[in-house]
């Protein structure tokens, strides 16, 4: 594909190829300070003996510390240090995240952010029924968020089928169109007067589409504005690089990936595919040889 530049007009970004590793080290331990409003041995009781989910192993009420087990690398450090990793690796590890994801959701759970750092339930909310969270504050990393999430106002299951999309974009190569790191680049959106996670949500309407009726139904009314700004904002921006959509750029994955990845990312969280869907998808099962990435042009 050719250069994409994003609405801001100051970032540039062509997709890399990039694959992943896949060995993590349980043999440390971490800590880490839990919210008084998540009781660590709660998840710990649901989840005893889990395959999938890094649970914790001790932890101290009084100082709200939690001790899990160490993974000497992220998802993000591993992919930087060995981009050159084998396709059939890192196609596990995706499947891997997809399987503890179905495990939390079974039992009620949202992860919240689901991001390349993974492993961490430090924001972790058990659902009662069918009740989306409302928290009143945007959790998580911005750059991981669904468009609801960035609004502060509304987050369920589907939100973080969202950001399992985009985990899998970033996995498959497509790392540098996600990011939002460098600090000259936010440096110059403060400037402007644009916050990292107003960058953040336009690009994303860019990729994979506007607004519409379902998002903003699932959204507080006093969010409605953000979103709308940001997808007018993506829109001219998109008439004038149709290359931005992920429709366009997404098709080196291949159709099976694109597919299932556009169903993952769509804005309206009630048209998303649920977790069981995602697993239930063909690019799983389609032989290695076939797996693609995002490339250079």
């Amino acid at each position: 594909m050719s250069e994409a530049k994003y609405f801001t007009k100051i970032r540039t970004v062509t997709p890399p190829s990039s694959k992943l590793r896949a060995e993590m080290s349980p043999s440390l331990l971490s800590k880490n300070r839990s919210r008084s409003s998540i009781f660590p041995r709660r998840l710990a009781d649901e989840f005893v003996g889990s395959r999938r989910l890094r649970m914790p192993i001790d932890f101290t009420p009084e100082d709200r510390i939690v001790v899990y087990p160490y993974f000497t690398d992220t998802l993000l450090d591993l992919m930087r240090a060995d981009p050159a990793f084998p396709p059939v690796e890192l196609k596990k590890v995706l499947r891997y995240v997809g399987e503890a994801i179905q495990e939390f959701h079974g039992k009620g759970w949202l992860h919240l952010v689901t991001d390349a750092t993974l492993g961490d339930f430090g924001i972790a909310y058990k659902q009662v029924g069918a009740t989306a969270l409302r928290s009143g504050v945007a959790l998580g990393n911005f750059m991981w968020r669904s468009p609801e999430g960035q609004t502060a106002s509304v987050m369920t299951k589907a939100s973080d089928i969202f950001s399992y999309g985009l985990v899998c974009i970033y996995a498959l190569g497509g790392g540098d169109l996600l990011l939002l790191e460098d600090k000259q680049v936010l440096a110059e959106l403060a400037k402007l007067g644009i916050s990292p996670h107003e960058d953040i949500l336009t690009q994303h309407f860019a990729y994979f589409g506007p607004v519409n009726e379902g998002l903003l139904k699932q959204v507080d009314s006093r969010g409605h504005s953000t979103l709308k700004k940001a997808s007018a904002t993506a829109e001219l921006a998109v008439n004038t690089q149709p290359e931005l959509r992920f429709e366009v750029w997404g098709k080196d994955l291949g159709d099976a990936a694109l597919d299932m990845i556009s169903g993952m990312t769509n804005p309206d969280p009630t048209a998303r595919l649920t977790i069981d869907q995602v697993l239930g998808c063909s690019w799983w099962q389609e032989p290695q040889e076939t797996q693609n990435q995002v490339e250079k042009h």
